[in-house]
């Protein structure tokens, strides 16, 4: 009878050879730019059919916030990075995110100025 094969723990070498060879793949997948969701609420009111839909795209410091943003009935925001909250603005929402991640809001040129910066 074969051995059994057990599954050896990650080691910390294991880990950074592993996150060496994707951070490449990883980064691309990052500057994915997703479709726009539009997050859609309905209702029926005195025999009347209301469907609002609401489109949100948002830039801090010029470049685009990216994720699924939804509304609820009540007009709360949630964003899916951060699933167990919501929020009674989208500009609270971008407030907290700054907070919760700053890393990923450090000042950096944009693209477009980046771009624009460049004369021919």
């Amino acid at each position: 009878m074969p051995a059994k094969r057990t599954a050896m723990p990650p080691t910390a070498a294991s880990i950074a050879s592993y996150v060496e060879r994707n951070a490449a793949h990883v980064k691309q997948t990052q500057q994915h730019r997703h479709h726009a969701a539009d997050s859609l609420r309905e209702a029926t009111y005195q025999g009347h059919h209301i469907v609002v839909r609401t489109h949100y795209e948002i830039e801090v410091d010029g470049r685009s916030l990216i994720g699924h943003m939804g509304v609820t009935n009540d007009g709360h925001v949630h964003y899916h990075p951060v699933p167990n909250m919501s929020f009674a603005s989208a500009i609270d929402l971008v407030k907290e995110l700054i907070n919760i991640f700053p890393d990923d809001f450090t000042k950096k040129t944009s693209r477009r100025k980046r771009g624009a910066r460049r004369k021919k």
